[in-house]
């Protein structure tokens, strides 16, 4: 029993120092998948303070596990695992069976799992942590309680300023599609060869006041005595999927100019603000100035980005004297191009050079820099 509580020791308390790295390098993408959560179990009150539920679940983790290691606080720490990984093996289990939950986020974008692979990994997870709750008297600390809370400390102080750096200046590692040195235009296309979704259609008929479902090769015989109801296609296999995919660009009329962004060419600075009424506010002078500084320059163009409707638009243009207009974008696109609102990307053709987060716009002599290399 003492080797395997100091095995699950070592392998329970590093896992979750690695989880909450991951997730605290991305603590606004991380606030995106508890939305989401909030959303599928009706709990959108807990919306407004997702960010800041993200933030203490990171540092949560991270301290959790290097208490773990250091063998201090253990039959608190050990609760409060236990009590975290039940909470977490019913939301993974879960959203097995709900197909609203693609990914349970628990390695952020570094590390995909489908929701069985994460039910089965915070399964095991149960049985390691278990082990170590049954067996906290072999948990012996690695210094004395003095260190021990200096080592604490330390971790707390490290852990905090990061999740709030990253926060604040973006993802210091970018797992995302649009990270810097990748062509954008280059991800949204599919091979022609490339594998396509396997669909099934399933035909809903109803018969003496009975609904039933049937396969294209169920149909009964006597198919003219049920009266058809609706069709629905259920996917079996998913086919490839181009690394972006939802980059679909439109004006205020509804016209599409996908084809036309990535056909133009030269630098194109990017302002991306997801709702202009949400996010940090006081940039709006700053975005202008430096739209201003590029507009007549050759070979570069402005795209303002945002999902907010056309009417929220335009009155936030005249509310601020913007020189520039928007363009309308799904809000999935718009989190994952720049882990800010507002932000700015920089690209040359339709390859990503730099991004910038709301705290920190660059001047206009520093996008030269970039634009000049």
């Amino acid at each position: 029993m003492k080797a395997l509580t100091q095995i699950s020791r070592v392998l329970v308390g590093s896992l979750f120092i690695v989880s909450g790295l991951i997730k605290a390098n991305d603590t606004l993408g991380f606030s995106y998948k508890l939305i989401e959560y909030f959303e599928v179990f009706k709990m959108d009150f807990f919306t407004p303070w997702a960010v800041q539920m993200a933030m203490v679940i990171c540092i949560f983790e991270i301290l959790s596990g290097v208490a773990l290691l250091i063998g201090i606080y253990n039959k608190l720490n050990t609760w409060l695992l236990l009590l975290l990984i039940v909470f977490f093996t019913f939301l993974t289990g879960y959203s097995v069976f709900d197909a609203r939950i693609k990914d349970c986020g628990c390695f952020g974008d570094a590390i995909k799992l489908t929701p069985v692979q994460s039910f089965q990994k915070d399964l095991v997870l149960l049985v390691f942590i278990l082990i170590l709750f049954f067996g906290q008297k072999h948990l012996k600390p690695l210094f004395n309680k003095a260190i021990g809370n200096i080592c604490l400390f330390v971790a707390v102080f490290l852990t905090t300023g990061f999740t709030f750096y990253t926060y604040m200046f973006m993802p210091v590692k970018d797992f995302l599609p649009y990270k810097l040195g990748n062509n954008i235009y280059e991800l949204t296309v599919v091979p022609e060869n490339a594998e396509k979704d396997i669909i099934e259609m399933v035909f809903i008929y109803e018969k003496d006041g009975k609904q039933f479902e049937f396969k294209t090769e169920e149909l009964p015989a006597d198919l003219d005595k049920y009266t058809y109801v609706d069709r629905k296609d259920k996917l079996i296999k998913e086919g490839f999927r181009a690394p972006i995919h939802d980059f679909k660009l439109f004006d205020f009329n509804g016209q599409e100019l996908t084809d036309s962004f990535f056909r133009s060419p030269g630098y194109k600075l990017l302002f991306v603000q997801n709702k202009v009424n949400e996010g940090r506010t006081g940039m709006e002078t700053k975005l202008n100035e430096l739209a201003k500084h590029v507009w007549n320059r050759k070979n570069m163009s402005i795209w303002a980005l945002s999902s907010s409707s056309p009417d929220e638009l335009r009155e936030y243009q005249k509310q601020h004297s913007l020189i520039y207009t928007f363009n309308n974008m799904d809000a999935v696109p718009l989190k994952s191009m720049v882990r800010s609102n507002p932000g700015i990307v920089l690209l040359k053709d339709n390859v990503v050079v730099k991004k910038w987060s709301a705290y920190q716009l660059p001047s206009p002599a520093e996008l030269d820099n970039y634009i000049n290399q």
